[in-house]
């Protein structure tokens, strides 16, 4: 079987199956009750529960609404975690409605034994960030050093912990810091140096040869504490300090105020990462899925995606698409999925960037580059067939 072949294969099974990577099975089963085995005072509390649910908390990834109901003689308890005492208070209300009486065991987040250290700052290169605790469970996004997230609670050595792109999942103790807000504050205003290069080593002494203290990537952010000839010295959260070399980060600042997202600079970006592995849940340089490969590309030219597909094709502006795609222009994002039917709703299960002329470049398998003509070799007719959308996010010239 040749490569393309075989390529060609997978793809159609990842897009008719719509596994790309940039939508978890989480995505389709939040709103899935069971009411096996339940009586029907459980079944219409939980039904209760559900419709509080798709006003406060739509989307899981984004919004903590975990709640369950259960039987206990003539009443129906309540329980689990929500983050806002409006959602907690409409959710009790709701069942009641059921004319049983309610037991509230409902706790509102941030968990009362957090204190106020509430807020977390990545240490480690890369926090990986996963559905549930544990790390066998299916990988959610990832956070760089330096990175600022909110905590809610802990469970054993577990974080429950929501990026600034708002998701929410679980990461390990011991890659990040604990902190009030005061504290996050100071971070965010000291002096702050981001990774340009793709990875280096943060060092004890301003010579290479020196012991490593920690690695980095790009996109990751240091606290600048001086510097020597050729040396960047940096500290981190958690108060490790080391040496850096000049040429691997820049000023933070100063960095973002360069940003420029046009059309070359986002193709250019795009480009630098062909042949990275394709990483479920991923985010980081070291890998990436299909929307973490689109977030990594537009924050490198200051714009910033949300995490996944199905939320990224809710920004910008919609591009209509025709049979010759001449509407659409390079550095627009493309998004594949199953179309509405009577059997369900539209599901967006892949990302990519158009770059002009049908060619576009996503994430899957690893980065490459793929074109939506039927006559091209580089053609991925899968998703020629599962194109449903364009949006436009970069500024006009």
């Amino acid at each position: 079987m040749t490569t393309k072949r075989a390529r060609a294969l997978l793809a159609a099974g990842c897009g008719l199956a719509l596994a790309a990577g940039c939508s978890s099975p989480r995505d389709h089963a939040e709103n899935y009750t069971e009411t096996n085995a339940v009586s029907p005072a459980v079944q219409a509390a939980q039904a209760a529960l559900q419709s509080v649910k798709a006003k406060f908390a739509p989307d899981s990834h984004l919004v903590i609404y975990n709640l369950k109901a259960e039987e206990e003689g003539a009443s129906i308890i309540v329980e689990g975690d929500v983050e806002s005492s409006a959602a907690k208070e409409e959710a009790i209300a709701a069942v009641a409605r059921t004319r049983r009486n309610v037991v509230d065991r409902v706790t509102v987040l941030p968990a009362a034994n957090l204190g106020d250290r509430i807020w977390g700052i990545a240490a480690l290169s890369v926090i990986n960030v996963r559905e549930k605790p544990g790390n066998t469970s299916e990988m959610g996004t990832q956070m760089l050093m330096g990175d600022v997230f909110k905590v809610w609670k802990k469970q054993t050595n577990w974080f429950l912990v929501q990026s600034g792109d708002r998701y929410l999942g679980w990461a390990e103790g011991g890659g990040f810091v604990t902190c009030a807000r005061e504290e996050v504050n100071h971070w965010n205003s000291s002096p702050l140096l981001i990774v340009t290069a793709f990875e280096e080593r943060i060092l004890e002494q301003p010579d290479p040869a020196a012991l490593p203290v920690a690695d980095v990537v790009m996109g990751g952010r240091v606290r600048r504490a001086g510097e020597t000839d050729g040396w960047w010295k940096v500290e981190l959260a958690d108060d490790r300090a080391g040496w850096l070399p000049k040429t691997a980060a820049t000023d933070y600042a100063e960095w973002r105020r360069s940003r420029r997202a046009t059309p070359e600079n986002i193709e250019r970006t795009a480009k630098s990462f062909l042949g990275r592995p394709y990483f479920w849940g991923c985010n980081s340089i070291r890998g990436m899925d299909c929307s973490g490969f689109t977030k990594m590309v537009f924050f490198l030219n200051g714009i910033e995606l949300n995490r996944n597909a199905s939320e990224q094709c809710r920004q910008g502006v919609e591009v209509a698409l025709d049979a010759d795609l001449k509407n659409l222009k390079k550095g627009d994002l493309l998004f594949f999925g199953r179309r509405a039917t009577r059997r369900g709703p539209e599901r967006i299960g892949h990302a990519g960037i158009y770059l002009g002329d049908k060619l576009f470049i996503h994430s899957s398998e690893s980065v490459h580059l793929s074109s939506l003509d039927p006559a091209s070799p580089l053609r991925d007719e899968p998703r020629i067939r599962l194109l449903l959308h364009a949006r436009r996010l970069l500024p006009d010239s």
